[in-house]
């Protein structure tokens, strides 16, 4: 391997290390200037973007006077392929020696994967962008 691949690897590998990943998520609505909730916590004004942990599904709650209450579920989905193909690639460049690699990139394998399972990089939150039409009204 490359000098320079294996300092890239490295450095991502440490600076994802424990934190919980995030995806944002654009939010926008007609007409504009409904608050934004996120799990019952006040974001921003539409449109915006919300950031939100990738472990866990999420409550989006779209508020403006004179308009109907909007409550969209953020649901998180495993990526398998995404999950397999990291701690592949983190099994592979930890390796071993010739005798134990096999076990050894096995065990890698499944510590990675682990990994991004508890951090939530292995998953992806769906809808990945929310366009809300709000209704008025009726009184």
């Amino acid at each position: 391997m490359k000098p320079i691949f294996c300092i890239m690897a490295m450095t991502a590998f440490f600076l994802t290390g424990c934190q919980a990943a995030r995806q944002t998520i654009p939010v926008s609505t007609n007409p504009s200037g409904a608050m934004v909730y996120a799990d019952g916590a006040q974001i921003c004004i539409s449109p915006c973007s919300v950031k939100l942990e990738r472990r866990s599904d999420h409550l989006i709650t779209l508020l403006k006077d004179g308009y109907e209450q909007e409550d969209v579920t953020i649901v998180r989905r495993f990526k398998p392929d995404k999950a397999l193909r990291d701690g592949i690639f983190t099994g592979v460049f930890k390796g071993g020696n010739s005798e134990e690699i096999g076990p050894q990139i096995a065990q890698e394998i499944a510590k990675e994967m682990d990994k991004q399972e508890r951090s939530g990089e292995a998953y992806e939150l769906r809808p990945t962008i929310l366009t809300i039409t709000l209704q008025p009204k009726i009184y």
